[in-house]
């Protein structure tokens, strides 16, 4: 199969790299040039062949001259914060030096005010507020005063249920609708919430706050636990404010249902040493290696988002870390899974993502070909999987 993958592999690059000859208003890591950036690095890497390594590094000196002018976004998923992180751990793993100093201060300056901005509008959400804005600071290992700003505004915006030692957010889930639920996502959600928590820990910062904060999430979540077998999975979307309004089984993706919630316990069991944690992530993330039905995972693209890269990405960060045969079956299954949607004649390499209304060509890390390239380049190397961190993995 590994040929199948390097000829896949080869052509999406095919793609990035025309793409990357056309000017672009967004630079974003998930969204945008960035990410298309992040994977020629890893795919220049892959093949060692100096066209593909000189136009790479044209590519980067080109978005860096420009980046800083024209990016006017703070968020993770569209914008600086995400940008920034992605330089830090570029040089950290010794990949390539995107050296924004002269700047940096600057633009740091403007992120805070920005995540003061999402205080005020209570929007923690990491891919698009404040918590975006902390994940940055947390790998840049500087001004801890803005992480502790950030345990405030999450410790006084919470709903507590002092009785079950609860902590909770409310957030808008359906824009078209005007629904406020509790997001239990990691993309959006309270998953979200405790993997940020998690890497504080792990950072070496703890006080009482942080440690309310964690068990009082991570409470909550288990709480919505259903019976799998009748419900179909562990866990909704979101929990509607209203108790008469009902729940939905979840899918099986990245962005919303098991996995992300099975992560985040996953990570805050080893954060805070509670085995109980850790076992009923492990126990979520088995048991979803068995679905596999359409109707069942609703996974019907590649990509990295809602798509089988994604459930491929996240079994085989469990495998690494675990090594249990189940999750590197389930690697496999998702990556066949992957090729077997590339089959659109008018699409990039084949692939095309699906909308409410259709479906698009896209470029994008997070819900195109150069993340769905990524996930197989690292497949291809048995490697670390190390950029998984960009997406909360590791």
């Amino acid at each position: 199969m590994n040929a199948v993958i390097k000829e896949k592999v080869d052509l999406i690059a095919n793609c990035v790299f025309l793409k990357a000859q056309e000017a672009s208003a967004n630079y974003g890591v998930y969204n945008g040039e960035f990410g298309r950036l992040l994977f020629l690095l890893y795919y220049s890497r892959f093949t060692e062949k100096e066209e593909h390594i000189f136009l790479t590094d044209c590519y980067a000196e080109r978005l860096m001259q420009q980046f800083v002018e024209k990016e006017k976004m703070h968020s993770f998923c569209s914008g600086l914060s995400g940008i920034l992180y992605m330089f830090e751990f570029l040089r950290e793993h010794q990949i390539i030096n995107l050296d924004a100093s002269s700047v940096q201060r600057f633009l740091e300056d403007y992120m805070v005010s920005k995540m003061r901005e999402d205080f005020r509008r209570n929007h923690f959400d990491f891919m698009h507020g404040a918590l975006g804005v902390g994940l940055y600071f947390l790998k840049r290992k500087s001004n801890p005063e803005i992480i502790h700003e950030l345990i405030e505004f999450l410790y006084h915006t919470a709903e507590k249920d002092e009785k079950n030692n609860h902590f909770k957010w409310v957030c808008m889930v359906n824009q078209e609708k005007k629904l406020y639920a509790y997001n239990l996502a990691l993309s959006h959600g309270i998953s979200g919430i405790i993997i940020f928590l998690s890497r504080v820990i792990q950072s070496g910062m703890m006080n009482e706050k942080i440690r309310e904060l964690i068990t009082g999430s991570v409470n909550f979540v288990l709480s919505q636990e259903k019976i799998f077998s009748q419900f179909g999975s562990f866990f909704p979307s979101y929990v509607p404010i209203k108790p008469q309004e009902p729940a939905l089984k979840s899918r099986i993706a990245w962005c919303y249902g098991d996995l992300g919630v099975g992560m985040a316990l996953w990570q805050a069991g080893k954060a805070m040493k509670k085995s109980e944690w850790e076992e009923k992530g492990l126990e979520i993330l088995l048991r979803s290696t068995e679905r596999r039905i359409l109707s069942d995972t609703f996974v019907s693209d590649a990509e990295i988002c809602h798509g089988s890269a994604g459930v491929a990405m996240i079994f085989r960060r469990m495998f690494i870390e675990t090594k249990r045969e189940a999750f590197n079956d389930a690697v496999s299954y998702w990556i066949n899974q992957s090729l077997n949607f590339s089959t659109f004649k008018d699409g990039l390499a084949g692939y095309k993502t699906r909308e409410k209304d259709g479906w698009r060509n896209d470029y994008s890390l997070l819900s195109g070909i150069s993340g769905i390239g990524l996930v197989l380049v690292s497949y291809l190397e048995n490697d670390n999987q190390d950029w998984d961190e960009l997406f909360l993995m590791s």
